[in-house]
């Protein structure tokens, strides 16, 4: 079943498009990680599925209903997502940030909370490994303690689709593991439909099952995993040499920046490598089983 498609969807701000011409679809059980360059429009793409950038022209259909025709309410049951940044006005514990995924439920908002919105708050913590985080303020907290927290109330929302904006930022290796283990555990055994704007190539081809690339606003290639990752291509949306080998655990390509072992006159490496100068091949990212 399709939960999530997208036609010559357009979005940006002050009437200048960011995106362009982004067709696309998702089925419950897909994992669809959207890649590209800083600037691409990842992110752009991410708010504008929800309805969230100004200017917005297009067709959306979530779950075979309008996106431009569905209310915050029956959207909050559709869709639910983890923006890269999240400041609240209020300096609210852990489990009362989780607790606000459940308000749309409430027929009631004087009602509180139900034995059920309480079971999906703490199921929510547990899987995320906030819930011993969760009497602290938010703000006690650390980038990636708040990360996981964002995606704790994703979760306690309960919605077929999830839309993460780079939900590997400001988490250690360790993190990024665990957190795109659950991502996985929720596509493979809740057949959840989940789409991620993700920086990190290497971590969402050992995870996600279908990418997109994006370059300029607009998608140049797009397709399975193992299909798409491959050494022309990422070198011309991302500018730069790399190598592929295989993952051991994985069994996909896995991506490797080639590095001039020494450069001159640039601070970040950005000059053509002198004639006779040895390269270095170094790893951008390290092997992750699920």
């Amino acid at each position: 079943m399709i939960l999530l498609q997208a036609e010559n969807l357009q979005a940006g701000y002050e009437d200048r498009p960011v995106i362009h011409e982004i067709t696309l679809s998702l089925e419950a059980g897909e994992f669809l990680a959207v890649c590209g360059p800083n600037g691409s429009g990842k992110s752009t793409l991410i708010k504008a599925l929800q309805k969230l950038t100004p200017f917005l022209q297009g067709r959306v259909l979530v779950k075979d209903r309008d996106l431009f025709r569905l209310n915050h309410r029956q959207l909050a049951s559709l869709m639910a997502s983890v923006p890269q940044v999240f400041q609240p006005v209020f300096d609210y514990s852990v489990e009362e940030i989780v607790a606000m995924a459940r308000y749309y439920r409430q027929s009631n908002p004087f009602a509180g909370i139900s034995a059920e919105d309480r079971e999906a708050i703490e199921e929510a913590l547990k899987l995320t490994g906030t819930w011993p985080l969760r009497h602290k303020k938010l703000n006690q907290l650390s980038g990636g303690e708040r990360q996981r927290v964002l995606i704790a109330r994703a979760l306690a929302q309960e919605t077929p689709l999830l839309l993460l904006d780079e939900p590997s930022s400001h988490l250690d290796l360790n993190f990024q593991l665990q957190i795109y283990s659950l991502l996985k555990y929720l596509q493979k055994e809740k057949n959840k439909a989940i789409l991620v704007a993700e920086h990190n190539l290497n971590l969402a081809a050992a995870y996600c099952t279908k990418m997109i690339f994006l370059k300029e606003g607009k998608i140049v290639a797009g397709g399975q995993t193992e299909k798409l990752l491959e050494k022309n291509l990422i070198q011309e949306v991302f500018q730069v040499e790399v190598d592929l080998r295989i993952n051991r655990s994985t069994g996909l390509p896995e991506i490797s920046l080639v590095h001039s072992a020494s450069r001159e006159n640039a601070p970040s490496g950005l000059q053509e490598k002198p004639s006779g100068s040895s390269e270095e091949k170094i790893s951008t990212g390290k092997s992750f089983k699920e």
